[in-house]
């Protein structure tokens, strides 16, 4: 089995303020998926991937929008990727400058397939999750495909024109919102995503190009991705996959998350154990995790919070929960507020 896949907080912190601007209403989802506002503020950051990608689908789903992923990604700002964006702009061409964004693009996202590659005139830059339990990727894949073609747009200007754009996912009825923003043909149903264009331009210099920082960021990349060579373990990656589908109202059944990990449910309970860990008590603790985010940062109501966490009723939510912190939901988000009134004070 893959380690489960993480991206910087940085980028998720540029999506979720895009995504709050274009669709107040989704203000809150990242405490759905169980990421607090506390672990956005260090850019620097690894968070699960799933969490990343159900917070997508969610609200693409929630507002019946199969292009939102495409329309945040025109307008995210490459610098929010952090370092990354900047060996980018000091490369000499726009090959060395994407060879170097293949490369060291595990230090903004890890369990991520990302190469560039030549053949017949033809340059491919592709992208893949290859995380096993992320199974919703198509809001993922119009994001990540429109940053690179905006960052290929920045280092070319007029002479940046694709040829083709392959999907994984299959085309849907918004098929003309792709044609309109690609200006190409599109192929779906394949293997990976990517962005094909003539291999020439490969050849041309960045504007920006100064060979002795990218040499030092270079040299920073490498170690930055030495140090984050610890990914996520089998019970983090569980807890990540039990937040994502929570937040996009699915499934967390045992039999569904054993299948999703390529496993039969006895070899995934036994490697749960092999762990030192149980499947319900691993969804328990994040249903409270999940449900102290939403009750702190929101103000949904707690009937809400229950059904969201798959609850079947508002009074079994509650004795979980009471079970895992300590007090009902009601008494907590009572006590937080008395707490934040006297720290206003």
């Amino acid at each position: 089995m893959s380690s489960s896949g993480t991206i910087t907080a940085g980028a998720v912190q540029e999506l979720l303020s895009a995504l709050v601007r274009l669709r107040p209403e989704s203000a809150g989802i990242n405490a759905r998926a169980g990421i607090s506002r506390a672990k956005l503020d260090d850019s620097a950051e690894m968070l699960p991937l799933a969490a990343f990608t159900s917070m997508l689908e969610a609200a693409a789903h929630e507002s019946g929008n199969r292009t939102l992923g495409l329309e945040l990604g025109k307008d995210f700002r490459l610098a929010a990727l952090g370092p990354i964006s900047d060996l980018v702009h000091s490369a000499q061409t726009v090959g060395d400058a994407l060879e170097g964004f293949s490369r060291f693009f595990a230090c903004v996202q890890t369990n991520t397939h990302t190469t560039l590659s030549v053949s017949n005139g033809v340059a491919r830059l592709a992208y893949a999750i290859q995380d096993p339990a992320i199974r919703f990727r198509e809001q993922d894949a119009g994001f990540s495909l429109a940053i690179e073609h905006s960052m290929l747009r920045g280092l070319l200007g007029r002479a940046w024109r694709p040829i083709g754009v392959d999907f994984e996912h299959a085309a849907g009825d918004d098929l003309p919102f792709y044609q309109q923003h690609f200006d190409c043909p599109l192929r779906f149903g394949r293997r990976d995503n990517a962005l094909l264009f003539p291999a020439r331009l490969l050849d041309a210099p960045v504007p920006w190009a100064d060979r002795n920082r990218h040499a030092r960021l270079r040299v920073d990349l490498a170690e930055a991705m030495r140090r984050r060579e610890n990914l996520l373990d089998l019970v983090r990656g569980v807890e990540a996959w039990i937040a994502a589908s929570l937040c996009r109202s699915g499934t967390t059944d045992i039999e569904v998350a054993a299948g999703d990990f390529g496993m039969s449910t006895r070899s995934f309970q036994r490697k749960l154990a092999d762990h030192g860990a149980n499947y319900l008590d691993i969804r328990n603790r994040v249903r409270a995790d999940i449900a102290r985010c939403m009750l702190i940062e929101t103000r949904t109501p707690v009937t809400s919070i229950a059904l969201q966490l798959g609850y079947s009723e508002t009074s079994a939510f509650s004795r979980g929960f009471k079970s895992q912190v300590g007090e009902t939901p009601v008494e907590f988000r009572k006590r937080r507020r008395g707490v934040e009134a006297a720290a206003a004070a």
